[in-house]
């Protein structure tokens, strides 16, 4: 009997490890596919005579669907395997990548980004499901690696998607995409789908599942882990007005189409070789912590950044970028951990709840910063992300101050 118990706990212990890489890998292949021209969307966009509303418009057609549809991806998990799931959206990634060669007519443009915000939602969410199936010793170091799959693409992609777009336009890199999407597919199918997970149930209904999931979001905005969740919020919502930071070094600090592909790889690169050798060394199975002084950092360095932006320099600009970029890292993985742990029983609700709050608030900040960025300018839009994210903290410390004392 103990030998069984020990190999049991040995097959725990590497389902956990092939989740974690398994899940990552997918993760990172279909990123790899999507950022060869994801960085230059916006200047896709303008070339298509897109003004910058428009521009974060069109944004919040990909990001709003990916939280409208995160309970309908979380109880699809629940009632199959979420590596199917996970499939389709990747299927789905490869669709858009079609549909951006061959569509023309700007309605069906726009109903396409929400075809795209459907499929992110249905992957990101059983995603989730997939990490949250096995609790881990340490959450947030598996959120981590989960997170760190978009850097690791960024790396790469933004060079070989530049050097496709000048060889055969956008087209090129589109159908590149779509290569490399069908590939992620077929890996995930193939590698994920043979790990039993505990999160089906058959008889489940929609209408239990939604009661649940309403439950767990009564749970998360109730008392100490609302507070993280407005804090990360914030730092979403700030993420949604750095979408317009390439137009940014484009337009106001006159780079060219090299420097920024330049830039953006060396940056990614850069911020995965830093979390190897320092940032996981802060992640300290502490995520409450991590989401505070995350977004603390990240709000201060939004803040310098648009207040000196003009009298940086190419370094400068990266330490700063290096600097906000970690603390967001660092409040987003630690608010994926605190509803992992929170919501331990109910996997296929915490998946929908946490794949809620990136979309919506990147949503609302590209669609915000995009009306703001006339009357504003970019500077003041950053510094305005900063301050929003500082006035979090601020709110949260205060309610967490009011709450233990009406405890005592």
């Amino acid at each position: 009997m103990v030998k069984s118990i020990i190999m049991g706990s040995e097959n725990k212990n590497n389902n956990k490890l092939h989740i974690i890489r398994g899940v990552t890998i997918t993760h990172f292949l279909l990123m790899f596919g999507y950022k060869l021209f994801s960085l230059y969307f916006p200047l896709f966009l303008v070339a298509r005579n897109f003004t910058l509303p428009q521009v974060g418009w069109t944004y919040l057609l990909i990001y709003l669907p990916i939280a409208l549809f995160a309970p309908v991806a979380g109880y699809a998990s629940r009632k199959t395997h979420p590596a199917a799931i996970m499939t389709l959206g990747v299927l789905g990634y490869a669709a858009y990548g079609l549909g951006m060669i061959f569509i023309t007519e700007p309605g069906q443009f726009f109903l396409w980004q929400v075809l795209l915000g459907i499929s992110a939602s249905f992957f990101f969410t059983a995603s989730r499901v997939m990490l949250m199936s096995f609790p881990m010793a340490n959450s947030e170091r598996g959120f981590s690696w989960f997170y760190n799959a978009p850097l690791w693409a960024d790396a790469l992609a933004p060079f070989l998607g530049a050097l496709l777009i000048l060889a055969g336009g956008f087209p090129a890199a589109f159908m590149s995409s779509v290569i490399i999407q069908a590939v992620a597919a077929v890996y995930c199918a193939a590698v994920l789908l043979k790990i039993p997970v505990v999160v089906a149930k058959k008889g489940l209904s929609f209408r239990i599942f939604f009661s649940g999931w309403l439950n767990g979001a009564r749970i998360v905005f109730k008392g100490d882990l609302g507070f993280s969740v407005l804090i990360s919020f914030a730092v979403l919502l700030s993420g949604g007005f750095f979408t317009f930071f390439i137009l940014f070094l484009k337009d106001v600090l006159a780079w060219s189409r090299n420097a920024v592909i330049f830039y953006s790889a060396a940056s990614s690169a850069f911020f995965v070789l830093a979390y190897v050798v320092l940032i996981r060394r802060r992640q300290l199975d502490d995520p409450e912590k991590n989401v505070r002084e995350g977004g603390l950092v990240a709000g201060i360095f939004a803040i310098l950044f648009g207040v000196f932006a003009p009298m940086l320099n190419f370094g400068s600009i990266f330490a700063f970028d290096f600097f906000r970029g970690t603390g967001s890292f660092l409040c987003n993985s630690g608010r994926s951990a605190l509803l992992n742990r929170r919501l331990r029983g109910s996997p296929g609700e915490a998946g929908a709840l946490d794949t809620v709050f990136s979309p919506l608030g990147v949503a609302l900040g590209s669609l915000l910063g995009g009306v703001l960025i006339g009357p504003l300018g970019y500077r003041w839009l950053f510094v305005l992300a900063g301050v929003l994210i500082i006035g979090s903290v601020m709110l949260a410390d205060l309610a967490k101050k009011k709450t233990k004392k009406a405890d005592e």
